[in-house]
């Protein structure tokens, strides 16, 4: 009975894994490419092993727009919530203002979502990206992450970009003589 148990309980959490990785899939499949800006974060902390920190252009927007808010006092400012991002003719996103449910978006118009883990932290997307040992001097000339949008707002990140918009694939990592 215990082994019964034991096995149904592990189809279960294989199923749930599954389904987890095929909706990740279909959003991928799906989702809409976008681009959005990177900002500029402390050379120190940019390239630490292998990862890169990210910051986006937008969350300066946003926190501009919520600090401006809270001193007219206007709305209580949700820890979560959606913006809306206008995508230019490049597919670049650049910040519109804060959405209100009901409200309708034009042609170019998409939705993100947010997230305040303080007052000062704000996420929009994926917060570092990982890459392979020996790779990050190619990454350095990141200038947007690529990202596959979805209509509720959510994002994956799925590369990074040079300035002209294009894909940075290094190349084979070099062999140690």
């Amino acid at each position: 009975m215990r082994m019964k148990l034991s096995l149904a309980l592990g189809l279960v959490v294989l199923a749930v894994l599954n389904f987890g990785i095929y909706r990740n899939e279909r959003f991928i499949e799906t989702g809409e490419e976008v681009y959005l800006e990177l900002a500029p974060v402390d050379p120190r902390s940019l390239l630490q092993g292998d990862y890169m920190r990210l910051n986006y252009r937008i969350v300066g927007n946003l926190r501009k727009e919520f600090e401006r808010i809270r001193g007219a006092a206007e709305i209580e400012i949700p820890d979560a919530g959606k913006i809306v991002v206008r995508l230019d003719e490049r597919r670049v996103a650049s910040f519109e203002r804060i959405w209100r449910p009901g409200e309708t978006l034009g042609d170019k118009e998409r939705l993100l979502l947010y997230r305040q883990t303080d007052t000062s932290r704000i996420n929009i997307g994926s917060e570092s990206f990982f890459f392979e040992e020996g790779q990050g001097e190619a990454y350095g000339k990141a200038r947007y992450g690529v990202f596959k949008l979805g209509k509720d707002g959510r994002t994956i990140l799925r590369s990074l970009a040079d300035e002209s918009l294009v894909r940075i694939e290094p190349g084979p990592k070099e062999k140690s003589p």
